[in-house]
């Protein structure tokens, strides 16, 4: 630990060395002539209020409109591919991706949310039942904002690795006129056969606005680099969604309703594996898939009012159901078998929040109090089923590995969740140090429900209810060093509440007596960050360079093994706390304006992980990612063109903890050619060339757990060489 802060503090005094440099060339640089500064980025996603980006003591990427055109982002894997220390959660050719992983730490772990609202967590059991982390689909975005690092002071638990904010069209983003606009985007791409299409249209009369948006999004086959149709699995995935909302602006403030639903259906056939392992006597796996969810949110942003001089108040209530249905065809068993396995998983949650903020003059200095609350009520609940026809004997039975159907996993449950928080921003001398503290308390309730099935399944199981509550600190510090330069750090605490299928678990294989039992002790997972950088922007260049040291104690690890229990004569696994893990880093990043019509873009960024446990780096952490990018503007302004290279560092060897070799991706570059025309003022038409070496290569977070010779790894490398057009009109 002593070596670990060692590193953290020479990173910071080479950042406070930056400092010093930079001040002095700005200066020497103003001495000549004026500075030009460039427009300021502004950011929600930090403080739950607009501000500037630099005065955030932390490090956000906000992914605009514009750029979500000009990376041809039609999917979540898009939308990170250039963003340094982001990557998305996606280890299956099946199911959907898991969530975001935010500088190594990703799933549940990582919040997101949309219009301010969270989306439901991911849960998975066995091999044919995963929801993923909600459809995402991006068509009905505006932009998107990244907070790296625990946030759980301002949005509570799930948020130890940090937020994803995704915000939804509003009527502004779509009016071309003072009444009226719409919006078309039409896009495809071969790595996948991919098809995109989304419609916006706005009215506004002045007081009330109004916009309808529908999206939809078709894709096929995974394509792979270096494996060939007949190999890979096949997948139809089809997304559709819808979005509405409608605004007025009254004498008391402006009221906002909202409501967008989504909807993906996914048919696959597993070709992987057939034949080998666990599927030696499987001819056909095909999987049968659908997952919709809804979300409605009333929000009312009030005029200056004595308790409030900006904010919002909303209710909220969202609703998510997976069902998944597998078929599989055992012909090679001496007598054949049919198998059919089926999941359903329902979330249903509501609420009531606000974000509100308050500019104070107290004891000598002005502070911008900001505080806010969130309460909410979630149930969940799944339900697994299965049959198994004999061919032979024309029999059917519903118990396979001495499991009996239909069953549950956990029983049906209540998450209560309640959040209080408060944070300042003052400025300790003019144009000096603000500091913005901050603290939050966090209460978790986990209530099990009657549950006849739960019980019949498992009746020797005992169940608990579960609460915990937390204080979750924070405190940024930032310096301004001149009109373009400010240094800053923080230091925050993140936190998550147990989940509720890790406190009761449900499993009970007699066949192989194996017995799973709750855990009434489970603790919250922590995370303690500290982080210090230096950014500076002139007319000409931008760059910042920040460095991070997170820890995170009491990780969960699920249904681990506790050995043999000589009095129940049972194999007993029980979801229990692990030990402390580390991960730390430098990040680099450097924009330069060399020319009206020529740009570069360079980031670094640099990550180490340890299982303080264990010793060993996280096959979570990928190793370290260089970007860069080389822009051409034509004078005219009319059309643009960019090359992007990307390349990674081999991951070292892995070893699982029964000390057998993992898969380490190996070392990659990749080079991007993306391009940019724009006919007429409202058209843009997009087109990229992606990967053009055609190289194989793995993301590393992604494919970090699998055996070396595991048969899904394969089709789990990226799409191979491939293009991708776009089309946006407003009219």
């Amino acid at each position: 630990m002593q070596r670990t802060y060692a590193r953290l503090w020479m990173a910071c005094v080479a950042t406070l060395g930056a400092t010093a440099t930079s001040v002095a060339v700005a200066q020497q640089t103003e001495a000549t002539q004026a500075t030009v500064i460039p427009d300021e980025v502004i950011t929600v996603v930090a403080h739950r209020q607009p501000r500037d980006m630099s005065e955030v003591a932390g490090t956000v990427s906000v992914i605009s409109d514009d750029e979500l055109s000009k990376n041809l982002v039609f999917n979540a894997a898009d939308l990170v591919r250039y963003e340094m220390g982001v990557e998305l959660d996606d280890s299956s050719s099946r199911f959907g991706n898991s969530g975001f992983r935010i500088r190594g730490i990703g799933g549940n772990r990582t919040a997101v949310v949309v219009d301010q609202v969270a989306i439901a967590d991911r849960f998975a059991v066995g091999s044919f039942s995963d929801t993923g982390r909600g459809l995402l689909d991006l068509g009905l975005a505006n932009r998107v904002e990244i907070l790296r690092g625990p946030a759980s002071t301002l949005y509570g638990s799930d948020a130890l690795g940090g937020v994803v904010a995704i915000h939804t069209l509003d009527a502004e983003d779509v009016l071309s006129d003072v009444n009226t606009g719409t919006r078309v985007r039409l896009g495809g791409a071969s790595d996948a056969e991919r098809a995109y299409g989304r419609v916006a249209t706005a009215f506004s009369d002045g007081n009330q606005q109004l916009v309808l948006a529908g999206a939809a999004q078709w894709r096929d086959e995974i394509a792979a680099a270096g494996t060939t149709s007949q190999t890979r699995d096949a997948v139809s995935i089809r997304q559709t969604g819808a979005l509405l909302k409608w605004q007025a602006d009254t004498h008391h403030g402006v009221w906002q309703v909202s409501f967008d639903a989504l909807r993906e259906t996914r048919d696959s056939s597993i070709r992987h594996g057939l034949g080998s392992g666990r599927l030696a006597a499987t001819t056909s796996l095909t999987g049968d898939d659908e997952r919709s969810e809804w979300r409605a949110i009333l929000r009312f942003q009030p005029d200056r009012t004595s308790y409030a001089d900006r904010g919002e108040w909303r209710l909220f209530w969202q609703h998510a159901d997976t069902r998944q249905n597998s078929f599989e065809e055992r012909e090679l068993l001496p007598q054949p078998v049919d198998i059919f396995r089926g999941f359903r998983y329902d979330f249903s949650q509501y609420g009531l929040a606000a974000d509100l903020e308050k500019d104070v003059q107290a004891f000598g200095w002005q502070h911008r109090l900001g505080y806010g609350f969130e309460v909410s009520r979630a149930e969940v609940w799944d339900e697994r089923d299965a049959w198994q026809f004999n061919r032979v004997e024309q029999s059917l039975t519903k118990t396979l590995l001495g499991e009996s159907f239909p069953l549950r996993d956990f029983p049906r449950s209540n998450v209560d969740e309640l959040g209080f928080y408060i944070h300042d921003e003052l400025e300790l001398w003019d144009d000096g140090l603000r500091m913005s503290p901050g603290v939050r308390y966090e209460r978790y309730e986990l209530s099990t429900l009657n549950d006849a099935l739960f019980v019949e399944r498992y009746p020797n199981t005992e169940v608990t209810d579960l609460t915990h509550s937390a204080w979750l600190p924070k405190l940024g510090l930032l310096l301004p060093l001149s009109d373009s330069a400010e240094w800053f750090a923080q230091y925050a605490r993140g936190y998550r509440a147990p989940p509720f299928a890790d406190v009761n678990v449900g499993l009970f294989y007699p066949q192989f007596r194996v017995l799973a039992i709750a855990n009434p002790d489970l603790k919250p997972e922590r995370g303690y960050t500290f982080e210090t950088g230096l950014r500076w922007r002139t007319a000409r260049q931008q760059w910042q360079v920040t460095a991070f040291h997170n820890s995170y104690s009491d990780f969960i690890e699920s249904r681990a093994s506790l050995g043999f229990d000589p009095v129940r004569q049972l194999l007993i696994f029980q979801s229990i706390n692990r030990d402390e893990v580390t991960i730390e880093g430098l990040e680099l990043s450097w924009q330069q304006q060399w020319h009206r019509q020529w740009q570069s873009d360079i980031w670094l960024e640099y990550t180490r992980s340890e299982d303080k446990t264990t010793g060993a780096e996280l096959a979570t952490v990928s190793p370290p990612k260089l970007h860069a990018e080389l822009m051409y503007s034509a004078a005219s302004g009319n059309w643009g063109s960019r090359l992007v290279l990307q390349a990674q560092r081999g991951q070292r060897q892995l070893i699982s903890a029964d000390d057998e070799a993992l898969f380490a991706a190996p070392g990659y570059a990749t080079l991007d050619w993306i391009s940019q025309w724009y006919p007429l003022p409202e058209w843009q038409v997009g087109f990229g060339v992606y990967n053009l070496a055609d190289r194989q290569y793995w993301v590393a977070s992604q494919v970090g757990n699998y055996p070396v010779d595991d048969p899904v790894l394969p089709i789990l490398a990226q799409a191979g060489r491939h293009v991708r057009v776009a089309l946006n009109i407003r009219f």
